[in-house]
């Protein structure tokens, strides 16, 4: 009888624990530069954050290549909704809006980068292939 008692509090604990998994501060580092922070968090319930992308250089297959440090200031992200394991976001970007999304990979996490048809054309016609998902740990932003 305690086992399954306990058994059913740790399941409630863990499932209450987990629908917010996203929450904190996550970066990205390539050749030591930290290239990406982002700081994710929920406000009554709504998912919310900032975020600071440095340059991404890929290679022929989309893994990385070149990145330049994140800049000092964060920015806004915006439309962020969760859905279990994934987190998509919104980043107004001078003209454009750029779609992510942040897939929750046991303790880690993957940054994708969700690109339009036409952005994947575009890029395929200069000869950039689509970049692979970046690994995110979650740790203190520097």
């Amino acid at each position: 009888m305690w086992q399954t008692l306990l058994a059913s509090v740790l399941a409630v604990m863990f499932a209450q624990g987990s629908d917010r998994w996203y929450e904190g501060k996550w970066t990205a580092e390539f050749d030591r530069v930290t290239f990406v922070r982002l700081e994710l968090s929920s406000t009554n319930g709504k998912p919310g954050g900032r975020i600071s992308l440095g340059n991404v250089e890929v290679n022929a297959d989309g893994g990385l290549r070149l990145v330049s440090p994140a800049p000092e200031g964060l920015s806004e992200i915006f439309d962020v909704v969760q859905r279990g394991a994934v987190v998509s976001f919104s980043l107004k970007d001078s003209h454009d809006v750029d779609r992510f999304e942040i897939h929750q990979v046991g303790a880690h996490a993957e940054l994708w980068f969700l690109l339009s048809d036409d952005t994947r054309k575009e890029l395929a016609a200069e000869g950039i292939p689509v970049p692979k998902p970046i690994r995110l740990t979650k740790g203190s932003v520097p």
